[in-house]
């Protein structure tokens, strides 16, 4: 242990020359400087902890390498603002701790570590941008995950001191964007979610690369990385791939309930934050709803479809006749073009005709559309699409003056997260595995949101499982053949602040029907728990004595 310690300091010294040799190069103030470089020690001063607890996380040497990244790349200059000055106004009315300005790599901001922290990570996250088909919900999904990616970044200076672990709640942007982005950390893994977010891969093995671009080029395509692989990575459609990593992960009809049941969370807080995306839902679903209305009275349908198709074969029968006469086509331009601003004039009759050709296939797509529409097995198909469409809106619960119960969808989504968990549990056979799955639920638990009694009841059995696993393969000492008791005992590691699991010892001392459980972190005691013993039990274990939880 001694051996590694020493080596780590030696890799924070060089990461800490290396980012003098930046701030040397860069035009910030001694100020900045100073708490560019404490910030960077704290980071590698709790990072240990941090990467215990949480599990799912980069690797230290990535984490500071990104943040040095961050500030040689993309941070051109950062400005401490003071507060309750005439420069502070700005933060004060938006209530906002720092304002990131991305063109020009320019950061204002309290001077707090934690604050510059996520500061440059706001630098560094790109606009989430979604595909057409998801526009109900963008603005709601790009909030919860550039904000829990802040907070879930920030977490290693904000709770984190190098001795020990405890949430600052109120340190938090918004504790229900956190929880939503730590079942997607969870149940996704770190790596998917950054590079969603960053475009920043992040690999099993971290390997340096060689600084020279040929070299890096030929080392790239040996490894099946092209550019143009790289530029493909950026349209990949990230909802759909998040379904297919659920789906073989944890099923797919776990999956497809959890992901479900996540884009009507998402919803709903969008509608909430963002009145233009609530509009665009209200919109939605009225359109829905009198769509449904119509197809009730099946004939009338029919009736409308019709009409609708007698409209669009008029509209072809017109640029029929456009494109067939070049003197008709030519004063269509000419008319188009008088009344269209200059930025937004045709080019030629010929890119008319191109426009109009485009057009023309586009309405008999549409008309065949509706011939489809026509017929009864298609019909139907279309009618049980809408109703279920309808009934997800409905029972998110979105009306114009009224906010939305997202509450209330937050606590069905922990439902099927713990659903999705407890599969993974099932799955889980080695001690890395199954110890993982113990620090993970231990740190869910600790999550701040308010659960509600039937989730709770599923974080218990999630409980029991993981204990019986671990109590299985020997990860866990046996302290009694009552699997009742033995639980009663070990479900305290949920509820443990000691950092380091394996450093934990328990004491058991009995009086009186009472058995205490001691708890010590080495030979430090931390708390004592009571367990009520109302029959006669047997331990595996010697009272009075410390033993060591983890084997």
């Amino acid at each position: 242990m001694e051996k590694e310690d020493f080596f780590s300091k030696i890799n924070f010294k060089d990461y800490n020359n290396q980012l003098e040799n930046i701030l040397e190069q860069k035009d910030f103030s001694s100020d900045v400087k100073n708490l560019l470089l404490s910030m960077l020690y704290k980071i590698e001063n709790g990072y240990q902890d941090y990467e215990t607890v949480k599990v799912n996380v980069s690797s230290k040497k990535h984490f500071l390498k990104k943040i040095i990244q961050i500030i040689q790349e993309k941070c051109q200059q950062i400005y401490l603002i003071k507060p309750f000055t005439e420069e502070s106004k700005e933060l004060e009315e938006k209530q906002v701790n720092y304002v990131v300005d991305k063109e020009q790599g320019k950061i204002f901001v309290y001077p707090n570590e934690r604050m510059i922290l996520e500061a440059l990570i706001t630098l560094d996250q790109k606009e989430i941008l979604l595909e057409e088909q998801y526009h109900l919900f963008s603005i709601g999904m790009q909030d919860i995950l550039t904000k829990g990616n802040r907070m879930n970044s920030v977490e290693v200076l904000r709770d984190f001191n190098g001795w020990s672990w405890d949430i600052t709640v109120s340190q938090m942007e918004s504790k229900h964007c956190n929880i939503l982005y730590q079942n997607l950390l969870i149940l996704l893994g770190n790596s998917f979610l950054t590079t969603w977010i960053t475009d920043d891969i992040i690999q099993e093995e971290e390997l340096e690369l060689p600084n020279n671009e040929i070299l890096r080029s030929k080392y790239n395509e040996s490894f099946g990385i092209t550019k143009e692989d790289m530029q493909e990575e950026k349209r990949i459609d990230y909802l759909q791939k998040m379904q297919e990593v659920l789906s073989k992960k944890y099923g797919s009809e776990l999956a497809s309930t959890f992901f479900i049941q996540f884009i009507k969370t998402v919803i709903a807080m969008g509608a909430n934050r963002n009145v233009k995306q609530k509009e665009q839902i209200l919109t939605k679903q009225k359109e829905l709803e009198e769509t449904l209305t119509q197809m009730q009275n099946h004939k009338q349908y029919l009736e409308s479809i019709s009409k609708l198709k007698r409209e669009i074969n008029q509209k072809i029968k017109q640029l029929d006749t456009l494109l067939s006469d070049e003197k008709s086509l030519k004063k269509e331009y000419e008319e188009r073009n008088s009344k269209l601003p200059n930025k937004e004039k045709i080019f030629s009759v010929s890119h008319l005709k191109i426009m109009l050709e485009k057009e023309r296939k586009n309405l008999l797509e549409e008309n065949k559309e509706w011939n489809k529409q026509m017929e009864p097995k298609e019909f139907v198909r279309r009618k049980k699409d809408i109703e279920e469409k309808v009934n997800f809106f409905q029972s998110i619960g979105v009306e114009k003056e009224k906010r939305v119960d997202e509450e209330k969808q937050i606590n069905l989504l922990q439902n099927y997260f713990l659903a999705c968990f407890q599969e993974k549990i099932k799955k889980a056979q080695t001690k890395k595995e199954i110890s993982n799955l113990l620090y993970e639920l231990r740190y869910y638990e600790q999550i701040p949101y308010e659960q509600t009694e039937f989730n709770k009841e599923k974080i218990t059995e999630s409980e029991r499982q993981i204990i019986k696993k671990a109590c299985s393969i020997k990860l866990l000492t046996i302290f009694s053949e009552q699997e009742e008791l033995n639980q009663k005992i070990l479900k305290n590691q949920f509820q443990s602040k000691i950092i380091n699991l394996a450093n934990t010892f328990y004491v058991l001392k009995y009086r009186k029907g009472i058995l205490k459980v001691q708890i010590y972190e080495d030979q430090i005691e931390e708390e004592t728990k009571e367990i009520r013993i109302t029959e006669k039990v047997e331990l595996q274990v010697k009272l009075n004595k410390k033993i060591k939880v983890w084997e």
